[in-house]
């Protein structure tokens, strides 16, 4: 990039096309002749300034820029050398004794190259220079252009190196350039057995192959060997940033596996590593909610976490009394962003975001870093909860080595629950932010009034709310759902006014099905109906109601029943209570999200006594079985809505893990 002056006879071009300045009309007023057409236009000489201010008139450079190897931050020592030279001899006549006393001068001064250039060389470099308009550039070298700019080898050639390459090089095994370069030197040695001598081929060299694999896109390379989702993270780019200016103005949600084992509470044995459910918010990075427990990713847990979000937390001090700071945090976003977990995409997390005003917004696929700010916080949460305390899993196996996270597990479930309620309100809340530069607890408080937070309507109904959506019919019997039946007052009088057999829609909170509710189909009023068989149904999930009617289906095909259902809850309670007994160092996940659901139970069932008795005698399998004792019964799976018989097994030597093996899996 040189420097060029409004003058006679100087080129300049405008809107693409090349004018010179012809000659002057007035003292203010240019005449243009566009070079192509000849075509004389005027122009007044503050016009072209401000053609020059707008960048509609530049100056044609001197160098074109495919003669040019370098740019203005790439300027090379020898060229400023030669400089040097050149403004020595500027003003010096073109005369041979004139210019070398000029460079004599320059060398004495600058001591460099070991002898002063000819006179020659700098009167090119000098001509160069001038031509360019004092462009440094002029004086580089044109090396790019020196050699040989033919290929000595056959297009045949490349093409069986190409091929090489695709097969050996650009594939997830990721084979090395030297064996691609055997794989290529081998298909030209067969190619050239098929040739007469004059027309063989000549062999190609790692160079060759080094040269055709530098000209492939780096993403494209590192999409052949490591994958296209790893490439597109690896290349990936910030197009834009959503700015958010409020609390609650966007969340983010998102699971993930605490890398820590947990023991039971009364046992100590290890029963797992918990999963974490939990909402941010992005502007002030306040953690909104949060789910710990043994149930996997599903709309129960995100119904969990969610419920956490738009309730206060008033009771947070009175369940943990050791916590000091409150947790403010609270209220209904106005933007949720999920990724592309199937709980997400749910028709009942729609119901929800429609009846409270969210806008429900999906992050891209397999794009983790469009949701940053809850990803982020899952290693914070880890590092500050999990990482260093005796039974963390660590958040990468070769960490690991040989340490044994479930045989040094000591923090009990309950005790998680209070280190993950009181590490969120008075250590991650209370510190510093990077991107805050304020505590997340301070942001909150500052940028937001107790006016400005969005509750649900109807905090009573929210179950209703939250709770799974399904489509069933009314009839005399009341509404079936999973093999039991519900029914009451208001709900016979939706069928006397809407016809003998109606389908309406009911909302099931899955954690609990002693009750559903049921949707008016005409004002959307919502009614509790509780179940007919309270006894049996009150404080149970919708995953213990399968595992018992599987048992009982084993047991006793025909007798298919609430009350056999409540005499294999007994049953199996018994056997998960074995279980835990076992001096067993295997994790017990499975186990431990069934006492997590029990737990939630009341004791009290309506009038009834809620008691689980214990058989006089344990149960044992017969020989060949799989017991408690001998199979694994850490890996089986309890509950499986794919189950397959397990043959070669007595009904009174029934192992419930055992059952459920087949067909589950871990999840």
């Amino acid at each position: 990039m040189g420097t060029s002056c409004l003058e006679q006879n100087a080129i300049v071009e405008i809107d693409g096309k090349e004018h010179r300045l012809h000659r002057k009309i007035t003292d203010t007023c240019w005449q243009l002749e566009e070079l192509r057409t000849g075509l004389l236009v005027s122009k007044e000489h503050n016009e072209l300034l401000r053609m020059v201010a707008k960048q509609q008139l530049t100056f044609p450079g001197s160098i074109p820029a495919s003669k040019s190897c370098v740019d203005n931050s790439q300027i090379p020592e020898i060229a400023k050398l030669r400089r040097t030279y050149v403004l020595g001899v500027l003003d010096a006549p073109n005369s041979r004794k004139q210019m070398e006393q000029a460079i004599c001068d320059v060398w004495k001064r600058v001591k460099q190259p070991t002898k002063p250039p000819g006179w020659v060389s700098v009167y090119r470099w000098k001509t160069r220079f001038l031509q360019s308009k004092s462009d440094i550039r002029a004086l580089v070298d044109n090396a790019c252009s020196k050699g040989n700019r033919t290929s000595r080898y056959t297009s045949v050639v490349t093409s069986l190196c190409q091929e090489a390459i695709l097969a050996k090089y650009l594939k997830r095994e990721r084979n090395t350039i030297q064996e691609t370069f055997e794989d290529a030197s081998l298909r030209v040695m067969k190619e050239n057995e098929l040739r007469p001598e004059p027309d063989k081929l000549p062999m190609p060299t790692r160079r060759l192959i080094s040269r055709l694999i530098a000209d492939i896109p780096e993403f494209e390379k590192y999409s052949a060997r490591y994958g296209h989702d790893a490439a597109l993270k690896k290349f990936r780019f910030v197009k834009g940033h959503r700015v958010t200016s409020a609390p609650l103005e966007r969340a983010e949600i998102d699971h993930t596996h605490l890398d820590l084992f947990v023991v039971d509470d009364r046992t100590s044995l290890p029963l797992g590593r918990p999963y974490v459910t939990a909402c941010i918010d992005s502007y002030t990075r306040c953690i909104l909610g949060i789910y710990v427990g043994f149930n996997p990713p599903s709309y129960q847990s995100v119904a969990a976490c969610l419920k956490d979000c738009f309730l206060p937390k008033v009771n947070l001090k009175e369940e943990y009394p050791e916590i000091v700071n409150e947790w403010a945090a609270h209220g209904v976003m106005r933007q949720l962003v999920v990724d592309g977990g199937q709980e997400f995409y749910s028709k009942s997390l729609e119901q929800v975001c429609l009846s409270l005003g969210i806008e429900w917004c999906a992050a891209p696929r397999r794009e983790p870093w469009f949701k940053g700010k809850i990803e982020r916080f899952f290693g914070t949460f880890n590092r500050g909860v999990a990482h260093g305390v005796p039974g963390t899993a660590f958040s990468n196996i070769f960490e690991k080595d040989d340490y044994d996270p479930s045989k040094h597990a000591v923090v009990k479930f309950s005790t998680l629950k209070w280190i993950v309620r009181k590490w969120i309100a008075d250590v991650y809340h209370q510190e510093t932010h990077r991107s805050l530069q304020t505590t997340p607890a301070k942001m909150w408080a500052s940028s937001i009034r107790p006016e400005d937070i969005r509750l649900p309507d109807e905090s009573t109904q929210l179950d209703a709310i939250m709770g799974r959506v399904y489509r069933r019919m009314l009839t005399h019997k009341g509404i079936e759902f999973e093999g039991l039946f519900y029914s009451s007052s208001e709900v016979n009088d939706l069928r006397v006014k809407g016809g003998s057999n109606l389908e309406v829609e009911i909302r099931v909170d899955e954690s609990d099905i002693g009750s559903i509710f049921v949707v008016c189909p005409k004002t959307n009023s919502t009614y509790r109906t509780p179940a007919r068989n309270i006894e049996y149904a009150n404080g149970i999930s919708l995953w213990q109601h399968s595992i018992f009617k599987k048992w009982q289906r084993e047991r006793d095909p025909i007798n298919q029943n609430p009350y056999g259902w409540l005499k294999a809850q007994e049953e199996i309670q018994h056997r998960i209570e074995e279980d835990l007994n076992l001096k067993r160092r295997r994790t017990r996940m499975r186990v431990a999200r069934f006492k997590e659901a029990s737990a939630k139970a009341p004791t009290q069932i309506g009038t009834h006594q809620a008691t689980l008795i214990r058989p006089e005698a344990p149960l044992h399998a017969s020989p060949g079985s799989l017991t408690a004792e001998s199979g694994d019964l850490e890996a089986a799976p309890i509950g499986d809505l794919k189950y397959q018989s397990v043959e070669n097994i007595e009904d009174d030597g029934l192992n419930f893990a055992a059952i459920y093996k087949k067909g589950y899996g871990d999840e």
